[in-house]
């Protein structure tokens, strides 16, 4: 299916969408019958779903939160839990479903992913793109979405577009390699797409020489395989000796021998980026250097595990495995206690040291911490959540509660979060013996999921007792 503009269609509809777009600000709801029609019949116009998402945000503005927020999005939850199979099995059908969950809510993400999935199975890759941007501007820390929307810029040719969102995310997530192969991707398809000054060329002749074609073809092509991966390393390590102040390919050496699973390689390789000047200052470097160091430990535990697995009866495995466990714990809780002294009005570190604190029962160092930590608006939500957490385990139910409510309202519709969140305050208010709060939240849970947890026990022992 291809993309076709508002002038292709029938002069009757763009009199019909004129109309819509006129009343979009003045009368939304009528604007959103008129273009969901429209956007049913042609769902090739990405011009005209655009305006019929303007109708559905004006129209909706407001009923993201609160019950209104809550009905909507429990409204979807059926049709959203089979999401991918209806996008595989009728793309065409999930369009349409999806867009009615937005005439509900236009803050609705999941049906932003429907959207998103069904145009790129239907081909219509510019309509895959207009989705996962809408989902940016309602999470854009959502890593996984930028990824998404990255690869969807990449298919249409905004390689530069993805570079720029690459760049922001990866400072943001400097451990995610996917984001960082990603940024390599779109730069090659760059100066792929560069090259193409006169259509009887191909890039290739575009190229300095024959050597740096086949490098450009072989990242392009995104090898994986560990002989790819170790050609890639050489390539970088041949492009150190002539930019040895280029931090870029001490990471892309590093992330490669990461892949491999070569974790003393990949810190060595890290350690060389952070003698650099550029690299000396970098938080993310440092951020990652750490991330490395406990992915070996990981995989040391990964193996004991298995090796004990293999052997269940051999003490010396066993102690073998607490004692490596021991040191990964005590390792990220001096790594993060020493990131806070050091940074201590970046507050989003003090929420991994509240976490860890809580996981270790410093219960009290916890909630020190993970008070600061709400500052951030990064982690604001989990730390709230966490906190509440803490003062229930220091049996403040009430003070747990307050938290739990606070996190409560910030958070729209039913998510994995929110149901933890649901559960919490619900049993926060059962602990205070006040049967008719927590019912309110059991029973919101209820509603969305019958199946989590033992809510659904709770709900049957409430009704029995009465």
């Amino acid at each position: 299916m291809e993309q076709v503009a508002l002038k292709d269609l029938d002069p009757r509809l763009q009199k019909q969408i004129e109309n819509a777009r006129k009343a979009v600000d003045k009368n939304p709801p009528y604007a959103v019958d008129i273009m969901s029609n429209i956007v049913t019949r042609h769902p090739e116009c990405l011009d005209a779903r655009k305006i019929l998402r303007q109708a559905q945000q004006r129209a909706t503005a407001g009923k993201s939160k609160g019950l209104g927020g809550f009905i909507s999005k429990l409204s979807s939850v059926p049709f959203l839990m089979g999401s991918d199979a209806k996008v595989k099995k009728d793309p065409a059908g999930a369009l349409v479903a999806a867009e009615q969950m937005l005439n509900a809510n236009a803050a609705n993400v999941a049906a932003h992913k429907v959207i998103g999935a069904a145009a790129e199975a239907l081909g219509l890759l510019e309509t895959t793109a207009f989705a996962y941007e809408e989902i940016r501007k309602i999470e854009p820390s959502n890593a996984e979405n930028i990824k998404a929307l990255m690869s969807a810029y990449i298919s249409i040719g905004k390689s530069e577009e993805a570079i720029r969102i690459g760049d922001a995310a990866y400072h943001e997530h400097p451990a995610d390699d996917e984001i960082q192969s990603l940024i390599k991707k779109a730069s090659v398809e760059q100066s792929i797409n560069k090259g193409k000054w006169e259509a009887e060329e191909s890039f290739r002749d575009k190229l300095k020489d024959e050597e740096e074609a086949q490098r450009l073809e072989q990242a392009g092509r995104a090898k994986t395989g560990d002989a790819g991966l170790r050609s890639m390393i050489e390539d970088a390590k041949a492009s150190v000796a002539e930019q040895p102040g280029n931090i870029n390919f001490y990471r892309e050496i590093s992330s490669n021998y990461r892949k491999l699973g070569e974790f003393d390689n990949a810190l060595e390789w890290i350690g060389k980026a952070r003698q650099l000047e550029a690299g000396s200052a970098d938080v993310n470097l440092e951020r990652l250097e750490g991330t490395l160091k406990r992915e070996k430990m990981a995989h040391a535990i990964t193996a004991k595990e298995e090796a004990l697995k293999a052997n269940p009866e051999s003490v010396e495995l066993r102690n073998a495995l607490e004692a490596l466990r021991h040191d990964e714990r005590v390792f990220r809780l001096a790594q993060a206690e020493d990131i806070v002294q050091r940074y201590p009005n970046e507050f989003s570190y003090r929420y991994e040291l509240g976490e860890l604190y809580h996981a270790e029962g410093e219960t009290d160092k916890a909630i020190k911490e993970l008070q600061l930590a709400q500052r951030s608006p990064k982690v604001r939500i989990d730390a709230l959540i966490l906190l509440g957490k803490a003062y229930k385990v220091k049996g403040f139910s009430d003070l747990a509660a307050e938290q739990f409510n606070l996190a409560k309202s910030e958070i729209p519709g039913i998510t994995e979060q929110k149901k933890d969140l649901l559960y919490e305050l619900g049993s926060c208010y059962e602990e205070q013996g006040d049967m008719d709060k927590a019912m309110v939240e059991f029973k919101a849970l209820y509603g969305a999921d019958i199946s989590y947890r033992d809510v659904s026990q709770k709900i049957d022992n409430f009704y029995s007792q009465k």
